[in-house]
């Protein structure tokens, strides 16, 4: 028999009975607890916690601990990485890659970013790691957290690089001391090393290590096999049949700690479950609710927009959905919505939440007093601030053609291209040149967009008013079309005209930009009846 551990008389034990005294005030932005993810060893092995006196054995592993190993035992690290289908690009970003260099099969994107085809399928990003080793990585990774890579002697495919197995292909054996922290025997056991499929379950299925800590069992909670998995917050729809489960780890998730973990490992993001018939026991949805980072949603499918823009649409888009500034289960499904009405075209059935256009907030114009021209101040072009402005890169042989023309029908032809690349639908432009506009839609959602378009030097945007109805009539048919006109008439009267102004922009403390700003400066208030 082995002797009993002595306990420190004061000891304190902890027990599922113990009140958890939960803060009343949330927890500091800043201390927020890192991204270790799942509760993993560095081995990527469980870490098994000490048993409390009333804690269940079923709830955790008994600990184990190696002891009395042979002085000539020889340990060799292993380094355990994520399968290789953890960095393959998405399929639509494949089309911007360039196609493979003839000699090495290696798509360079500018000299920073190299891609290769797997000669099993699929695309991943290179990396080279600090022994000069390429690998693969994630577009977040510092260093490259993938398996080594290599080409295949004579094609332009790239393969995983093979390990060293052991001799026989027979799993090593160790012979390990269990101590008991009851007063049980010790006892002798050989336990397998762990393979290579126990470690893939490890990565495929980690939300199965995020049981609930007794401490927190009272918190909102489901039962999924008999195993307690803490909620996010469900948000104002309470009733919603699609809950998430979280890693307990996670204290709460704002767009910031979204994205840090979608960025760095997929697998720790909340996963959804729901109740499945007839006995109504919780299920795990077994795919991930998001497969890229949040900004890179807006990215393909807004592909021109600048990233200072992308970044305020996808914060602003992912507030809109969950009314708030945290992440909860309804606004989780919002967004997956959206992001799969975006792929196939559907009918978005909350068009301002996927519209980036129907996201601008509308800017104040001021006047002198009647009968003079109003203004718009436009908003400075910062990566800091609230959503006020969207604006598009062009590429330097665009920016010198259109800086060349400088003729109102350029400027149309321009924006037109610009507003299509992000899947509208745009009115065949007019050939006059003054008062330069644009009407456009698009197939998701009922709302028409008419834009005037402007050079601005500067921050100003000034715009005369007409009191002539008839001239004014007249002047957006030739402005925009017969048949763009009899559009926007239409929607005027069913309240889903939305007014922007839009244009190239020239200032001395900024890039040049294009830009595009919503304001409330109908152009038909003047108009007979309307």
């Amino acid at each position: 028999m082995s002797p009993k551990r002595p306990i420190k008389p004061g000891t304190a034990t902890a027990s599922p009975d113990t009140p958890f005294a939960i803060p009343d005030a949330r927890p500091p932005t800043l201390h927020r607890p890192p991204l270790n993810m799942a509760p993993h060893g560095t081995d990527g092995a469980p870490v098994a916690q000490p048993r409390t006196p009333g804690q269940s054995s079923s709830a955790r592993p008994e600990p184990l601990e190696i002891i009395d190993l042979p002085l000539d035992t020889h340990i060799t690290p292993v380094i355990v990485h994520a399968p290789i289908e953890h960095f393959f690009l998405p399929p639509n970003q494949l089309s911007r890659l360039p196609p493979p260099n003839a000699l090495s099969g290696i798509r360079e994107l500018g000299t920073q970013r190299h891609f290769v085809d797997l000669q099993e399928g699929g695309t991943v990003l290179l990396g080279i790691d600090s022994e000069n080793h390429l690998r693969a990585r994630l577009n977040s990774d510092h260093r490259p957290s993938g398996p080594r890579v290599e080409r295949v002697e004579g094609t332009l495919t790239w393969r995983v690089r093979p390990t060293d197995e052991s001799p026989g292909g027979i799993d090593s054996r160790l012979t390990i001391k269990r101590l008991r922290e009851a007063d049980d025997d010790s006892a002798e056991a050989v336990v397998p090393k762990r393979t290579k499929a126990s470690r893939s379950d490890d990565w495929s299925d980690p939300w199965k290590q995020w049981e609930a800590p007794p401490q927190q069992a009272s918190l909102g909670t489901i039962d999924v096999d008999g195993t307690r998995f803490l909620l996010l917050p469900r948000g104002t729809e309470p009733d919603h049949p699609i809950v998430y489960i979280k890693n307990p780890e996670h204290w709460v998730y704002d767009f910031d700690y979204m994205e840090r973990i979608l960025g760095t490992d997929l697998m720790q993001q909340p996963r959804g479950a729901i109740r499945i018939p007839p006995v109504n026991q919780w299920e795990v949805d077994p795919n991930l609710p998001f497969q890229h980072p949040l900004k890179q949603y807006i990215a393909t499918y807004f592909p021109q927009l600048s990233e200072t823009s992308m970044n305020k649409v996808a914060r602003h888009q992912f507030i809109l959905a969950n009314d708030g500034d945290m992440a909860t289960g309804v606004g989780l499904t919002r967004l997956r919505q959206t992001f799969n009405d975006w792929k196939s075209g559907n009918s978005a059935p909350r068009p301002p939440l996927a519209d980036p256009l129907l996201m601008l907030p509308t800017l104040p114009t001021s006047s002198s007093g009647p009968g003079f021209a109003r203004t718009l101040d436009l908003p400075t072009m910062t990566p800091e601030g609230p959503l006020e402005r969207l604006d598009f890169d062009l590429t330097r042989q665009e920016w010198d053609y259109f800086k060349a023309t400088q003729t109102g029908v350029e400027l149309k032809r321009l924006m037109a291209d610009i507003l299509k690349r992000q899947g509208y639908e745009v009115f065949t432009p007019t050939p006059s040149n003054t008062f330069p506009a644009l009407v456009f839609r698009r197939k998701n959602h009922p709302y028409v967009f008419f834009i005037s378009l402007y050079r601005v030097r500067g921050r100003k945007i000034h715009q005369p008013l007409n009191s002539d109805p008839y001239a004014a009539d007249a002047r957006l048919n030739t402005q925009v079309g017969y048949a763009a006109l009899q559009e926007i008439l239409q929607a005027h009267v069913e309240k889903r005209l939305v007014w922007l102004k839009g244009g190239s922009q020239i200032h001395a403390s900024q890039p040049d930009s294009i830009f595009i700003v919503r304001d409330d400066e109908s152009r038909l208030g003047t108009i007979t009846g309307l």
